[in-house]
C-alpha cells in the first residue's frame, strides 16, 4: 500500500504533512463542538449514546441550534477520518519499514498489519457518522443509536491499537541496531 512512500527520501515530511492536515481539519470542527458543549452534549455523548432513551435525551438537550452544530461537526468528520486514516497508516508503514531494516521482524510484521487497521477504523467511523446523522434527524429509535455505539466502540479500540503500536514501535525500533550488510569477500 505504501511501498513508494517507504522508499521516498521525503517520507517523513509527507507523513508530518498528513498529520498537520489532520490537525487542521480537526480544528475546523472546534466551533461546532463548542456550540454542542454549551448545550451540555459532547460528541462522545452522541457516539456512545447506545440506547434510544439516551439518544432522545441527547437530541432534546441539543435543541435545533445544537443539532445544526452536531451535524456540521459530523460532516467535517468525513474528511477528517480520511486524513487520520492516511496519516496513521503511513506512519505504521514507515515504522514497519524501519523495524525491518533493524531486524525487528515481529515489529515489522505487526506494522504491515497495522497499516490496514487505521483505514478499517475510519470506515467504521463513516458508518457511525451515518448513524449519528440519522439520530440527529430525529430517528432516535433503534437501530441507529446502537449502530453508532457499536461502530464507535470498535473504532476506538482499533485506533487505540494503532496508537499503542506506534508508541511501542518507536521505542522498540530505536533500541534495535540496524542490520549490518554482509561484507563481500
Amino acid at each position: 500500500m505504501w511501498s513508494n512512500l517507504v522508499s521516498n527520501p521525503r517520507r517523513g515530511t509527507f507523513v508530518l504533512g498528513l498529520f498537520i492536515l489532520t490537525l487542521g481539519m480537526a480544528a475546523l470542527a472546534l466551533p461546532s463542538l463548542g456550540r454542542m458543549d454549551l448545550r451540555g452534549v459532547s460528541i462522545l455523548d452522541l457516539e456512545l449514546m447506545r440506547t434510544s432513551e439516551n439518544a432522545a435525551e441527547q437530541v432534546a438537550r441539543l435543541g435545533s441550534s445544537g443539532i445544526d452544530a452536531a451535524q456540521m461537526s459530523i460532516y467535517l468528520d468525513f474528511p477528517f477520518l480520511v486524513l487520520y486514516a492516511l496519516a496513521l497508516s503511513a506512519a505504521c508503514a514507515l515504522l514497519a519499514a524501519r523495524a525491518a531494516e533493524r531486524g525487528a521482524t515481529a515489529l515489522a510484521v505487526a506494522g504491515r498489519l497495522m497499516v490496514w487497521v487505521a483505514p478499517i477504523a475510519a470506515a467504521l467511523d463513516a458508518v457511525e457518522n451515518v448513524a449519528l446523522l440519522q439520530v440527529l434527524d430525529g430517528h432516535t429509535d433503534q437501530p441507529w443509536p446502537g449502530i453508532a455505539f457499536g461502530f464507535a466502540s470498535v473504532k476506538f479500540a482499533l485506533l487505540a491499537l494503532v496508537v499503542v503500536y506506534l508508541i511501542a514501535g518507536l521505542v522498540l525500533a530505536r533500541r534495535q541496531q540496524p542490520l549490518e550488510a554482509p561484507v563481500a569477500s
